[in-house]
């Protein structure tokens, strides 16, 4: 009975099995390396784009950061609509002390909602800011000491294992009770409240010495953040200027090439940062533009054309009965409605942008090539033939077609990495265009964007003149004045000029983007 008194905590052997009952229904055994509930949509996207990483197979055992799975976990928060988070007792030690403060302070960060704006649904840019957060994250620690107790994790892991095997013992006690079972019995009770304790001392040491360790890395956590941040943003920009619309940010073969292509490439770079600026304006544009008839009414026809229908046929559409009438007459095409006298728009057709690539344009060079390829944007979805003439010196001209449907994404990229150099001649890329218009290029919109000057002769002027007039095409001068006196060379042959000493490369492109796109 000596042994029963020094266990002062239980009085008997009943209540000290009714501690161990309520202490092992309560007992939540850790099983996930992971802080947030994901989807199993969401774990196999990942999954796919980090099979390749090899960086990760060699995170270690003993190191304070699972990089691993705090990438993963941040992929999560990233691309979910929703943060869901697990119940703190369900996760790893590791985990929980290292990882959930880290996690915790990126989702408090103000950087965080532009994170969020740019990676939600997108898998390349969730996957690039979670990859680029981790490995930076594990670089900066690689090498710095640490004094945290990484050790005691393994040790709270043996005395844990070590309650189960005392908890079977009692349980083999009791399907086969002997003499003296309480003897027995008491002292693996006491046996397990005492590793209890020994593991509360551990987890609060080992609280306490990861909450100092995440402090000291306070720096490290914000330049991998800021590094994610500036990742993420060059990711947008690359797949908003070079992915395919019906590609998105999905994480394809083509698009992950396509991606690591223009990060290779500083040209493509800086085109980047524009374009994907214009294809937006463009996006904009389309979206809250309204078609409206144009022309002048001049007589009532049948059709089934609805914007220019009758008030009087549309009406019908406002009373059950009289609603299934409208609809037959607009399978028979017997609507009333306007016929309109409309004049033909001149440069509302195929698109022809022609380039000045001589020396001088090289700081501006990744402008015009954005510009020319936002007017591409809108030739294809408009259905119409682009062509870009690069032009130089009067031996220095070339020319990139582009059908629709019948160009790829490597294409776009070999005209806008292409640059000439040397002098400027007006004639030779004019001539060009002459020459698609008459091949084709039906009432085309000419678009000419130069910083030089360069005189043309007064016949050959007059002769562009009257084949614009022919073709019923228009030509459009921009003019990269700034900061460099130019004279009056597109006079001869533009129907209107933009100055950018006057307004800004940005606003021009604004401008003529949105009146192209309407």
């Amino acid at each position: 009975m000596r042994r029963m008194d020094r266990f002062n905590y239980y009085t008997d052997l009943s209540k000290a099995d009714k501690w161990l009952t309520k202490f092992l229904q309560s007992r939540s055994a850790p099983s996930s390396e992971r802080l947030l509930n994901s989807t199993k949509l969401a774990d196999l996207i990942y999954q796919g784009m980090s099979f390749e990483d090899v960086y990760y197979g060699n995170q270690r055992p003993q190191y304070p950061v699972n990089a691993k799975d705090l990438a993963s976990d941040l992929f999560t928060a990233l691309f979910s609509p929703v943060i869901r988070k697990k119940d703190t007792d369900y996760v790893n030690l590791r985990e929980r002390y290292f990882n959930k403060p880290i996690l915790e302070s990126i989702l408090t960060d103000d950087r965080f909602d532009t994170l969020k704006k740019l990676c939600e649904d997108k898998e390349l840019t969730s996957y690039e800011a979670a990859s680029t957060f981790a490995k930076k994250l594990s670089e900066l620690l690689e090498n710095k000491p640490f004094q945290t107790k990484v050790r005691y994790i393994f040790v709270i892991s043996d005395l844990n294992e070590q309650v189960d095997r005392i908890v079977e013992q009692i349980q083999q006690n009791k399907q086969n009770p002997q003499k003296n079972s309480a003897e027995k019995l008491l002292p693996l009770y006491e046996r397990i409240y005492k590793k209890r304790q020994q593991i509360a001392n551990l987890e609060a040491k080992l609280m306490e010495e990861a909450l100092c360790y995440i402090h000291s890395i306070g720096s490290d956590i914000n330049e991998a953040l800021e590094q994610a941040v500036e990742q993420t943003v060059e990711v947008d920009c690359i797949m908003t200027a070079w992915g395919t619309e019906s590609g998105g940010m999905k994480s394809t073969a083509v698009n992950r090439e396509l991606l690591e292509h223009v990060k290779n490439s500083e040209e493509l770079l800086r085109i980047a940062k524009s374009l994907g600026k214009y294809r937006e304006i463009i996006t904009d544009k389309r979206r809250n533009g309204f078609a409206y008839g144009r022309g002048e009414k001049y007589d009532i026809t049948l059709g089934n054309d609805i914007t220019n229908c009758l008030s009087s046929e549309l009406a019908l559409l406002g009373k059950p009965e009289t609603e299934i009438l409208f609809m037959r007459k607009y399978e028979q095409k017997r609507l009333m409605q306007y016929r309109k006298r409309t004049e033909i728009i001149k440069g509302k057709g195929d698109m022809i942008v022609l380039v000045d690539e001589s020396t001088s344009t090289r700081d501006v060079q990744a402008w015009a090539k954005a510009f020319a390829l936002a007017m591409l944007d809108i030739a294809a979805k408009d259905n119409r033939k682009f062509a870009m003439v690069h032009f130089a010196s009067a031996d220095n001209v070339k020319t990139d077609l582009f059908e629709p449907g019948h160009y790829t994404s490597s294409d776009v990229m070999k005209a806008a990495e292409q640059f000439f150099g040397g002098g400027t001649d007006f004639e030779a890329p004019l001539t060009e265009a002459i020459s698609l218009m008459e091949k084709g290029y039906e009432n085309a919109d000419i678009t000419i964007i130069t910083d030089g000057e360069c005189r043309i002769s007064d016949d050959f002027a007059e002769k562009f003149r009257n084949t614009m007039l022919k073709y019923k095409a228009t030509v459009t001068g921009i003019l990269l004045d700034k900061d460099r006196p130019c004279g009056k060379t597109l006079e001869p042959f533009c129907d209107k000029i933009y100055h950018s000493k006057e307004i800004t490369e940005d606003e021009i492109a604004q401008q003529i983007l949105k009146q192209k796109a309407s």
